[in-house]
């Protein structure tokens, strides 16, 4: 395992993942990198996003991106303390395109990601679908607890690196 990635979104799980994917990132003493997408009611094209949560639909300029990554930032500079081995990614593109990019460029070997619910839509199909297909370790955190995870075959695979106990974990079913 030479760095993490974290599927970023502002929620409860995403933060029980971020929280849980930096103290991997300090117990290996790896890079996390924290990857963030716009809002879009558009899969594949993302020239108009959601500014706010009023879901107002906006052009994407560069003082756009600049705000957004800079709210990025700010949202993680508190739980991160002193941890410096951190990288931020405000993705433009297709969810899943943009992590097979990631993931081929070596950005990251293990994906963090919230799991909000069952059936969550994820870039067009449920999480769970998502998860256990991906082609590297994948680890969903919640929906209903901090410390509860759901894994694929491929982070099963690694089970004494991730510090996960027996009893706090369940394979993904798609």
């Amino acid at each position: 395992m030479k760095a993490i990635g974290l599927c970023s979104h502002y929620s409860r799980q995403g933060d029980w993942a971020f929280h849980y994917a930096l103290t991997l990132a300090r117990m290996h003493d790896i890079q996390l990198n924290i990857f963030h997408w716009f809002d879009s009611p558009f899969h594949f094209r993302r020239d108009f996003v959601y500014a706010d949560c009023k879901k107002k639909l906006v052009r994407v300029t560069d003082e756009l991106i600049a705000k957004k990554e800079m709210g990025l930032r700010e949202y993680y500079d508190f739980w991160l303390g002193d941890f410096v081995k951190v990288c931020f990614r405000l993705c433009e593109g297709n969810e899943g395109a943009e992590l097979h990019r990631c993931l081929h460029r070596k950005e990251y070997y293990v994906l963090m990601v919230g799991y909000p619910e069952h059936g969550t839509d994820f870039r067009g199909e449920p999480i769970e679908k998502f998860a256990s297909k991906f082609r590297t370790p994948v680890i969903m955190v919640g929906p209903d607890k901090t410390n509860f995870y759901y894994l694929n075959q491929r982070a099963g695979e690694i089970l004494d690196q991730l510090g996960i106990m027996e009893g706090d974990w369940t394979r993904i079913e798609a």
